[in-house]
């Protein structure tokens, strides 16, 4: 599948559509177990902070609140805005802050694993707490990286999750690798490839806004019923798992993404190159054998027409 290969760094010149495409076949007769793996993803993400918030949660705006003083805007509409703020609660930040790296490692080897056409189960999403320190080491090492580099404007913090977006894979792929080594190795293969995973990223906006329809609908309906926080966020988690065949389709078609960088997925009978002598070596050996079928079957079409025109005189 790679194209270009420039100082041993793959470069993706495939179409966007293409891409989607491995990502939908990898999926093939697997939606339904990758759907519950996302919305056990999700639940596992999602509720436990729910339930943190509704018995531990402060209102934002009280902590916020200086005294009583409303920031200069009409007490009563200030009121109405302060009650209606979501609560949150220290746990729930510190629960998602230990358990955000195993269970995107989880995810990542599921669809990893998914897209190399292995058995799989939902419940390997908790397969990413075997290596539980090494990931929630590369989850904070990323998040800081990212969160420094978003401290000189919202641009540079985007350019650095593309910059390591294939950690978690690389971690998933070899989980002996350091932490450092994952983000390194990340930052090469993303080298010249950073433009076309935003563009391939930027092709499910479609899908996106479609599947956060009902997602919306769910989340309008619980604040309608209810002014319940807990009820209000139960509600929204609900509309969150409808987004699932978007993020198992997303994740597939990136799984796809990463093994054409590593190398893994190239075309038949073609072995996985080891130097940019060797590819220009298979390039040379298949361009020359492609010719040579072209020559035979010219000579074929030629014999061919010899042999009538012999017959017709």
């Amino acid at each position: 599948m790679q194209d270009i290969l420039v100082d041993q760094n793959i470069i993706i010149t495939e179409p966007c559509k293409t891409l989607r495409t491995l990502g939908r076949n990898a999926l093939a007769g697997k939606w339904k177990t990758s759907i519950i793996a996302v919305c056990i993803y999700i639940l596992v993400l999602q509720l436990p902070v729910a339930v943190f918030d509704a018995l531990f949660g402060r209102n934002i705006g009280s902590i916020m609140t200086n005294n009583g003083y409303t920031y200069g805007m009409d007490a009563d509409f200030y009121a109405n805005f302060y009650n209606n703020m979501p609560q949150t609660s220290i746990l729930s930040s510190v629960y998602v802050l230990l358990i955000a790296g195993a269970m995107q490692l989880g995810l990542t080897l599921f669809f990893l694993a998914t897209f190399r056409k292995h058995d799989v189960q939902p419940v390997d999403m908790f397969l990413g707490f075997e290596k539980f320190g090494k990931a929630l080491g590369l989850y904070l090492y990323m998040s800081l990286f990212i969160f420094l580099w978003t401290l000189l404007f919202i641009v540079p913090g985007i350019i650095a999750a593309f910059r390591y977006s294939q950690a978690f894979f690389v971690l998933a792929d070899d989980p002996d690798k350091g932490i450092r080594q994952c983000m390194d190795e990340s930052k090469a293969m993303m080298k010249g490839n950073k433009g076309k995973y935003f563009l391939l990223s930027l092709s499910f906006i479609g899908w996106g806004l479609l599947s956060t329809i009902p997602a919306g609908i769910v989340e309008s309906i619980g604040s309608t019923v209810s002014d319940n926080s807990f009820v209000i966020a139960l509600f929204s988690i609900i509309g969150a798992l409808f987004v699932a065949p978007l993020i198992a389709y997303m994740y597939s078609t990136f799984s796809g993404f990463y093994e054409i960088l590593a190398g893994h997925l190239i075309k038949e009978t073609m072995p996985v190159p080891v130097t940019a002598e060797e590819a220009r070596q298979q390039y040379e050996e298949i361009h020359a054998l492609t010719e040579g079928e072209a020559q035979n079957s010219q000579k074929e079409e030629t014999d061919k027409t010899d042999d009538k025109d012999q017959q017709n005189e």
